[in-house]
């Protein structure tokens, strides 16, 4: 689990921006040198664990003791595009390479309103107590591990941070780098094929496979938007990525957990329908 140690989003694109640059590769010894000098610290315990996280991301391919660039990312236009996606893949799908990642957002993501991670201890404790029967994990999780996350969570489009009060939970670049999977061929979707759609490309989101896992409580016939997911298809709507139809007396989704407002163009707190206005 690379948000454990030293890997840091940055640390990662290093890395892969060093093996595009050499498309044939390197030896592993030399791609920890060149990540971490010996003559800055003999410890290359740093490169070692961004190089296996590399591993661990399938980013990097390896024969022998040869590192190359996996060769789906070698066309990419920038390491940062190339690490969101994997990420998007690996670690917020799936439970596989990082088993608390997608499972704890999941968790904070349903607290809404209650949400604080100021006491990291207490929310471990109840993040542990609400998958104990749903996780299967290798490794306990504790504030420190929260700590870890934290590296990630702004930087894979899962929010943003308050100087105030901490992370605050709002899904937006996630959901909007989603939304050509979500669609499809469609230009509009009803509300609930639009919210199936999004459960399944993003299971750490409302309704999802993992969200299920971390908030047993849920119940998707309330067609209520959790606080953090209504905010993030607000601001799509109002960057008009998104267009919600709010008529009213309709009985789509709720997005009231953020107020939208009626000057804005939410005649009801409720989306019929969805129309995708942006493709990336």
């Amino acid at each position: 689990m690379f948000t454990d140690d030293q890997t840091t989003p940055v640390r990662i694109e290093i890395l892969v921006e060093l093996l595009k640059e050499f498309g044939d590769g390197l030896p592993r010894d030399e791609v920890y040198s060149l990540l971490q000098p010996k003559s800055l610290s003999d410890n290359n315990n740093a490169a070692t664990v961004t190089v296996r996280a590399g591993l661990e991301l399938a980013l990097l391919k390896e024969s022998g003791k040869h590192l190359t660039l996996a060769p789906e990312h070698r066309r990419a236009p920038d390491a940062q595009s190339i690490v969101i996606a994997a990420l998007d893949e690996k670690v917020l799908s799936s439970t596989d390479v990082e088993e608390h990642f997608a499972r704890y957002y999941s968790f904070y993501l349903g607290l809404g309103k209650s949400a604080n991670d100021k006491d990291k201890g207490l929310w471990a404790d109840k993040f542990n107590e609400a998958t104990s029967s749903t996780a299967h994990t290798t490794s306990k999780f504790n504030k420190d591990k929260i700590t870890g996350l934290h590296r990630w969570f702004s930087y894979a489009g899962l929010g943003w941070y308050d100087p105030a009060d901490g992370f605050q939970a709002n899904p937006y670049e996630r959901v909007r780098r989603a939304l050509p999977s979500i669609f499809g061929k469609n230009t509009e979707l009803d509300a609930n094929s639009f919210m199936e759609g999004l459960a399944k490309k993003c299971p750490e989101l409302d309704g999802g496979k993992i969200f299920h896992q971390a908030n047993k409580g849920y119940n998707p016939k309330l067609k209520a938007c959790t606080l953090g997911l209504s905010h993030a298809l607000i601001e799509l709507h109002l960057d008009k990525v998104l267009a919600l139809n709010c008529p009213a007396d309709n009985e789509g989704w709720s997005l009231e957990e953020a107020s939208p407002s009626q000057k804005e163009g939410f005649i009801e707190h409720r989306f019929a329908s969805a129309k995708l206005l942006e493709r990336r």
